[in-house]
């Protein structure tokens, strides 16, 4: 039974019922005056203990001071780990709906590198079909050949906001991603960096607008899996493509892998958030339930198949409320790994010490990136 499952409320109203009849009803009536005495003073306080108990639950089922058991135990630690849902290997292995990599293909021949010999590619990307145009870094393994055969999982990074692809390179993901690779803990990778405010500055929250708005979610789910499939040797299976992002590109990280798991297998989200977070400015959606951009409805209703490593700060008041909440309600398929931290707030020194730990968990989960 979960720390905020509704069951928890259930049980300690119907103890503190049952323990509040005993007091009234001067129950049980055997032994002398002095045993009954403290038999009763046992029975008041904890009748005053279950209904503290009861009210403390209810106020966290609110709020979600804490998302688990271990959480809450564990509330005085500098993190806590929590895990919620099923298993990886239901995150992996469930059945998906959706077209997937149908349809894409690598030519014989590939375009030719902008930068040959660079390990960085500089790439302005055009798509008509969302109606978008954006910069893209594209991140090489060591001795990348474009004339082998060999093909090689992809991780799609995602920066915050207000920033760019630049924004995700310069912080140490990539320099991690070598390391664990040189250490044999993660496979060769291509790393695709997009821009994911399309148009440059515009606040989309990588969803999708109505007619003539942006079309960001298509962008990346669909738009920049077929470029790269047409650009570089990757695998085409969603046990060999993850997310990756922070802030608002953690959020972003999740929506794409939660709405669509035929193309993303799983999700790396630092202080990331479950919810949409608009600017006053731009708001296309009018119902998020409806749609489908409430990730923790989602979790709770009706959860894919994606396997997710979240990061949270209880003093990250952009992150926290959502990321809890979701964390309290993930069920199988979906697979959680989280880490929530005492202290930090919304900024990169909080986040950069744990992408180590983020990206060694993507080795070890999807098949596509295990070295």
């Amino acid at each position: 039974m979960e720390l905020t499952d509704t069951s928890l409320l259930v049980l300690l109203g119907a103890l503190a019922l049952v323990v509040f009849v005993l007091v009234v009803v001067g129950l049980p009536p055997w032994g002398n005056h002095v045993v009954r005495a403290v038999i009763r003073g046992v029975q008041v306080v904890l009748l005053n203990l279950l209904v503290l108990a009861l009210a403390g639950a209810a106020l966290n089922d609110q709020y979600l001071f804490y998302s688990s058991w271990g959480d809450l135990f564990g509330s005085r630690s500098a993190s806590v780990q929590v895990h919620h849902g099923g298993t990886t290997h239901e995150a992996v292995a469930a059945p998906v709906k959706g077209p997937g990599f149908q349809g894409l293909t690598t030519p014989t021949s590939l375009p030719p590198l902008p930068q040959p010999g660079a390990r960085l590619q500089n790439y302005t990307v055009v798509d008509k079909r969302s109606n978008a145009e954006g910069q893209v870094f594209v991140y090489l393994p060591a001795n990348y050949d474009p004339k082998s055969p060999h093909a090689y999982p992809v991780i799609v990074g995602l920066h915050g906001f207000p920033s760019g692809p630049r924004g995700f390179v310069r912080l140490n993901f990539l320099s991690t991603i070598d390391t664990l690779t040189a250490e044999h803990r993660l496979a060769p990778s291509i790393v695709v960096v997009p821009r994911i405010d399309t148009p440059a500055g515009l606040d989309t929250e990588c969803v999708n607008g109505g007619a003539g708005q942006p079309q960001t979610d298509t962008w990346l789910a669909r738009d920049i899996p077929s470029w790269t499939a047409r650009h570089f040797r990757v695998q085409r299976a969603r046990s060999s493509w993850a997310t990756f992002g922070y802030s608002y590109g953690g959020w972003c990280a999740a929506s794409l892998s939660m709405r669509h798991p035929d193309v993303f297998g799983a999700a790396i989200v630092l202080l990331g958030y479950f919810r949409p977070d608009f600017s006053a400015a731009y708001d296309p959606l009018t119902t998020q339930a409806e749609r489908g951009y409430d990730l923790v409805t989602m979790a709770h209703a009706a959860p894919p198949p994606v396997a997710m490593w979240v990061l949270t700060s209880r003093e990250d008041a952009l992150s926290y409320p959502t990321t809890s909440k979701f964390l309290s309600v993930a069920r199988p398929p979906l697979d959680v790994t989280g880490t929530v931290l005492a202290h930090g707030g919304h900024r990169d020194s909080v986040f950069t010490p744990y992408v180590p730990a983020a990206v060694a968990w993507l080795g070890q989960t999807l098949p596509g990136f295990r070295a």
